[in-house]
C-alpha cells in the first residue's frame, strides 16, 4: 500500500506522539492533541490500515497503537523533520569539547557528551586504519622506555616497554630517526610487523631492544578498539524498563558488548547507519535501535560513536545531535593534524 499524505500524517504524528508519551496512541489524541482535519472515524480507520500493513500495532485489543519497526523505518526515511539542537545543548558541546589533546580523547569526550545529553548508551569506534606520523622514544630508566606513537589523524598512543638489555642515551635519537624514515606512513595495525622488518634490514644490533619495543606496541595497539559509555542508570528509568526482567537483559546486553559490537561493524561502511529493532537480525536487538555515525571528513573518518537504546529513541535529536558533534570534529582536527606535522617536520 503506498500511503497518502493522510495516512503519512496520521503516521508522524503517532510515532511522534508515542516517542515522547510511550503510551499507546489514539484516535482521539491525535485529533485533540495535534488538530487533525479529519473526523476521529476517519483517523480510526487509516491506523486500522496501517496496522494491517505493518507500520502500526497494537498492543492490546482496548489500547491505542504503538510504531512497529517498518513504521519506524518509513518515518526515519521519509517523514522526520531534523531538529534544530537548543542553544542550551550546543553551549554544552561548545563548551566541553573544547579542541584540547588528542584526538582519541576528544573523541572519547565527544561520545561521553552525546550519552548524557541523550541519555542513552553511547559505543565510540576507533578507527584502526589510521597512518603513522610520528614515533618518538623516551627512557624512563635503565630497562624501561616510553614510546609515544602520533598518527596521521591526530591521535596520540602510548605504551611502555620493558627491556630486556640496555641501551645509551646517545643511541635513542639515532633510533628514533631511524624508525620515523622507515616507518613513516605505515598503517598502526601492521606497526609492529614493519618494525620486524626494519630490525633484520637495518637495526640488526639493536634487535633485542626493538623486540621488546615491537613487543609492546603490537600489545598496545591491539586492545579493544570500542569505549562504551554505558549511562545505565539513566536507560533504566526509562518507560520500557519497568519490566525488570527487560532491564536486566538490556543490562546484560550492554555488559557483554559482542552483540552490540558486531552489529555495528555491519554498518561501518555508512556515514549514517539506523538499524532498527529485528533489521539487526539480532534476537536480542529486537526491541533496540541503533544510530551510528562516523566522525570526521568523509573520506577519512576518525571514528564511529553509536548511540543504542529503545526503538522508542527521538532519532531527530539523535542525528541532529551526532551531526553537530561531527561538524565541530571537522573544524577541529584539521588543524590539529596540520599543526603536529608542521612540529613533526
Amino acid at each position: 500500500m503506498k500511503l497518502d499524505d493522510r495516512k503519512k500524517k496520521i503516521l508522524s504524528s503517532v510515532i511522534e506522539d508515542y516517542i515522547v508519551s510511550a503510551e499507546p496512541v489514539g484516535s482521539k489524541t491525535l485529533v485533540d492533541k495535534y488538530h487533525l482535519k479529519y473526523s476521529s472515524a476517519t483517523i480510526r480507520n487509516d491506523m486500522k490500515l496501517l496496522e494491517e500493513e505493518g507500520y502500526l500495532e497494537q498492543p492490546h485489543v482496548s489500547a491505542g497503537r504503538i510504531p512497529s519497526t517498518k513504521g519506524y523505518r518509513y518515518y526515519v526515511d521519509n517523514l522526520m523533520k531534523e531538529k534544530n539542537l537548543s542553544m542550551l545543548d550546543i553551549n554544552y558541546i561548545d563548551n566541553t569539547i573544547t579542541g584540547y589533546g588528542d584526538t582519541e580523547k576528544l573523541l572519547e569526550q565527544a561520545a561521553d557528551v552525546v550519552s548524557k545529553i541523550l541519555l542513552r548508551p553511547t559505543v565510540l569506534t576507533l578507527k584502526s586504519a589510521d597512518l603513522l606520523e610520528h614515533i618518538k622514544i623516551v627512557k624512563i630508566s635503565e630497562k624501561l622506555l616510553l614510546v609515544v606513537i602520533m598518527s596521521q589523524n591526530g591521535t596520540v598512543k602510548d605504551c611502555i616497554a620493558k627491556l630486556t638489555d640496555t641501551i645509551p642515551d646517545d643511541k635513542l635519537d639515532e633510533l628514533s630517526e631511524v624508525l620515523n624514515k622507515n616507518l613513516l606512513g605505515t598503517p598502526l595495525e601492521n606497526l609492529h610487523i614493519a618494525l620486524n622488518k626494519v630490525i633484520e634490514n637495518e637495526l640488526k644490533k639493536f634487535s633485542t631492544i626493538l623486540g621488546d619495543i615491537s613487543e609492546s606496541i603490537r600489545y598496545g595497539l591491539s586492545k579493544e578498539t570500542k569505549t562504551l559509555n554505558a549511562n545505565v542508570e539513566s536507560i533504566l528509568d526509562l518507560p520500557e524498563f519497568s519490566d525488570i526482567e527487560k532491564a536486566k537483559n538490556f543490562v546484560n546486553i550492554l555488559s557483554t558488548k559482542e552483540i552490540i559490537d558486531s552489529t555495528i561493524d555491519k554498518i561501518k561502511e555508512e556515514k549514517l547507519g539506523i538499524v532498527i529493532g529485528s533489521e539487526s537480525k539480532e534476537i536480542l536487538l529486537k526491541d533496540y535501535t541503533i544510530v551510528s555515525l562516523n566522525i570526521g571528513e568523509e573520506n577519512k573518518p576518525v571514528g564511529k560513536i553509536s548511540v543504542i537504546g529503545p526503538k522508542r529513541m527521538d532519532y531527530s535529536k539523535t542525528i541532529a545531535t551526532l551531526k553537530y558533534i561531527n561538524n565541530k570534529f571537522k573544524n577541529l582536527l584539521p588543524t590539529e593534524s596540520k599543526d603536529r606535522r608542521e612540529k613533526n617536520e
